[in-house]
């Protein structure tokens, strides 16, 4: 415990320091400097198919003023990223040099052992580690913090405290009420790994996945699905899953879909510049590039004692990029069936770059295609079931399981395989 809190401290330490060495204002020439290393990357190293990323200066000029008179890195942040949502892709945003540097500490959005999901309400609870000081203050799945220290924090870092302050929080319990809980030393509990196998009854297990990033175990997923064979229904608990590396997803499917079975294709810049010079076909036809290219992706390595029995995938809108790939390629070819509330419909691979003076820009350098020729960018996964967002959590896996229950030895009941490339989301 003793070393974690070290840890945890040296952690503060530094984003307290990053964030006075950029508390002062940002000077014509250091925009300058980061907006030409945006442009090089945005012109030259970014990509998604069908969208022409030239027209960066034509998107950069329509909010030029606020740029100019952004002095803060906040105020110069917001203005550039205006600029690149005129793109209308996903994956593709300035970072502060706070927000940098707090994304290379702590990736993911946990904080003292506590899973949130960013509501426009403030910071609904989604997982708690039983050991974590969140719990033990009686915070529990489904609450929503509406306030710390009086203000609506907008991301889970807002939480963070040194030894010597005390943080109030303000949080609506699941059933309406309104509590006051007060924290008072920063103690780092354990993940809260909402990768956890449960049951639900003697025939259905619940298997919650958090995330696809760097907290991703393989060794401990691998001991989960041991115990999830014992099941004849499998709920998939993906909710507010904002994806991660593709090779953990990959380590994922394969314990439930048969050996290298093809779900989709990554299409790189390369990939549609081969397609074009080897066919003369369209650089904008995703499906078709999609079924040309032989490079599939899907689950990696031989298993197969892959899951065969009928499985179920929980979503809902902070279900995104792998986790959305994961949704649809079990309901693809494991004719899982989907329950909650539309994903996010944001499934580019991204990679980070470095910029001068401290910021950081992720974009995106490869789009997505299912097998079944479905872009998932822009075009969020339809739930089968749909359950209100409003609803407690354990409503979305009781409809799943009995969704699964009635559907007997039938494949997918639902049949809902996903719209077009190209249909309205």
């Amino acid at each position: 415990m003793n070393r974690l809190r070290a840890v945890f401290v040296v952690c503060w330490a530094t984003l307290l320091s990053i964030s006075a060495a950029f508390a002062q204002d940002l000077s014509s020439e250091q925009k300058s400097e980061v907006l030409k290393a945006v442009t090089d990357i945005v012109e030259n190293r970014a990509f998604a198919v069908g969208v022409d990323l030239k027209k960066w200066p034509e998107n950069l000029a329509k909010h030029q003023e606020a740029i100019d008179s952004a002095t803060t890195p906040a105020a110069f942040v917001g203005a550039v990223n205006r600029a690149l949502r005129e793109f209308g892709m996903s994956h593709i945003s300035l970072r502060t040099p706070q927000s940098a540097e707090r994304r290379r500490i702590n990736p993911d959005n946990v904080v003292l052992g506590v899973t949130f999901e960013r509501l426009s309400e403030g910071l609904k609870v989604s997982a708690v580690a039983e050991t974590s000081p969140m719990s033990k203050l009686g915070l529990s799945t489904g609450d929503l913090i509406i306030e710390a220290n009086g203000k609506q924090p907008g991301a889970p870092r807002d939480l963070l405290v040194t030894e010597a302050e005390k943080i109030t929080l303000k949080v609506k319990k699941s059933s309406g009420e309104v509590v006051e809980l007060q924290l008072e030393k920063p103690q780092q509990g354990a993940s809260p790994s909402a990768d956890t196998l449960t049951w639900a009854d003697s025939e259905s297990a619940v298997l919650r996945l958090r995330s696809f990033n760097r907290t991703y175990d393989r060794s401990h997923i691998s001991t989960l699905f041991q115990e999830a064979k014992k099941a004849k229904y499998l709920v998939i608990d993906l909710r507010s899953n904002g994806g991660g590396l593709a090779n953990n997803l990959q380590h994922f499917l394969s314990f439930l879909l048969p050996p290298n079975a093809p779900v989709g294709t990554m299409v790189s810049k390369r990939t549609v510049e081969r397609y074009v010079e080897e066919t003369k076909g369209d650089p904008s036809d995703l499906a078709k590039i999609g079924e040309w290219s032989s490079r599939k992706f899907g689950p990696r390595g031989g298993n197969e004692e892959y899951f065969k029995g009928k499985v179920a995938v929980l979503i809902n809108r902070g279900s995104a990029s792998a986790s959305e790939m994961c949704a649809s390629a079990l309901r693809d070819a494991a004719n899982a069936i989907l329950v909650g509330q539309n994903s996010a419909g944001a499934v580019l691979a991204s990679v980070y770059g470095r910029l001068p003076h401290g910021f950081e820009i992720q974009y995106p350098v490869s789009d997505y295609v299912t097998a079944k020729g479905v872009r998932l960018e822009g075009n969020p996964l339809k739930p089968d079931i749909e359950v209100e967002r409003s609803a407690p959590a354990a409503t979305a896996i009781e409809k799943a399981i009995e969704k699964l229950k009635a559907s007997g030895d039938k494949a997918n009941p639902m049949g809902n395989h996903g719209s077009p490339i190209g249909a309205a989301a």
